[in-house]
């Protein structure tokens, strides 16, 4: 039976939740979560989450793993997050669980934008808030040690009455200082640090991300980078070896993959609902991208 599209997964649907937002292995408000282990997500696990669905994260999440491994579908993407390693992902991700270790072992900390109101962020927080950060990190022992304990006083601190704000973002922005570190000596799995030009690359693929399904004109994204179209477009195609409307279309037709794959909505409804002036436009465009029709896509599925 097919899932119910790509749903969004926020802090506020879990409250929304018959169950007890906070106890020895969880921390859960509208704006912060702190899991100091999976035992703290095993009937969350039963109620909200889906094995095989697709959902866009409302906030993002830094996830360490302790032991064992996870397996998931970040942006279409597949992805076996091990041992000693961190996942640190956007607001607005798409992500799918596949499959969890039985040993499996992990802290998590989630963060809604609003959170962080009012506070002076440095540059890898403001790009985890603005939906442009996806890092995978490997750590070391010594490094593993210290998130543990900025984890650990995260934990400690979350517990105090009245709820102490300010020294929780203090140990937010402290943590991302250390992910910043990590990134920049060449912890990252797959990734070296990044060029002036990646970083601009970067930012437009947040900026696509984020917009795609209603805005695919060049000057919209070279408008928000304070870059000409012209020369936005040299830039993407010095780094990537494609064009602004590669990565647009590209970002448009992953939208559609996983409305083709996780609802039962006919491709008039998809067609509407991701702003192509009719059903005929949308069919011969994705036709044009993936070499097969909508409802061929579906039924090879």
């Amino acid at each position: 039976m097919k899932q119910n599209g790509l749903l969004n997964l926020a802090l506020k649907q879990v409250q929304a939740w018959p169950i007890q937002p906070c106890n020895d292995y969880r921390f859960i408000s509208e704006e912060f979560v702190i899991v100091r282990s999976v035992v703290g997500m095993r009937d969350l696990n039963s109620s909200l989450i889906v094995f095989g669905q697709p959902y866009r994260l409302t906030e993002g999440r830094i996830v360490h793993l302790r032991s064992g491994y996870v397996r998931i579908r970040a942006n279409l993407h597949d992805l076996t997050i091990k041992a000693h390693q961190m996942v640190v992902a956007s607001p607005g991700t798409v992500a799918e669980f596949v499959e969890m270790s039985q040993d499996c072992e992990l802290s998590m900390v989630g963060i809604a934008n609003s959170f962080m109101e009012g506070w002076q962020k440095e540059e890898q927080l403001t790009a985890y808030l603005q939906g442009r950060l996806y890092l995978w990190l490997s750590l070391n022992e010594v490094i593993e040690r210290r998130l543990e304990t900025i984890f650990s006083l995260l934990w400690e601190v979350v517990h105090d009455v009245p709820f102490p704000k300010g020294t929780v973002q203090s140990l937010i922005s402290t943590l991302f200082h250390q992910i910043a570190y990590l990134q920049q000596n060449g912890h990252s799995v797959g990734h070296a640090k990044y060029t002036r030009q990646e970083e601009v690359f970067n930012r437009f693929l947040g900026l696509v991300n984020k917009y795609a399904i209603r805005e695919r004109n060049v000057a919209f994204y070279a408008d928000r980078l304070y870059l000409t179209p012209r020369y936005l477009n040299t830039l993407i195609r010095q780094v990537s070896d494609h064009t602004v409307m590669d990565w647009i279309n590209e970002a448009v037709i992953q939208e559609v993959k996983i409305q083709l794959l996780h609802s039962d909505k006919l491709v008039y409804q998809i067609a509407d609902e991701l702003n192509f002036p009719n059903p005929s436009f949308f069919s011969k465009f994705f036709h044009r991208m993936t070499g097969k029709t909508p409802n061929e896509y579906r039924a090879g599925k």
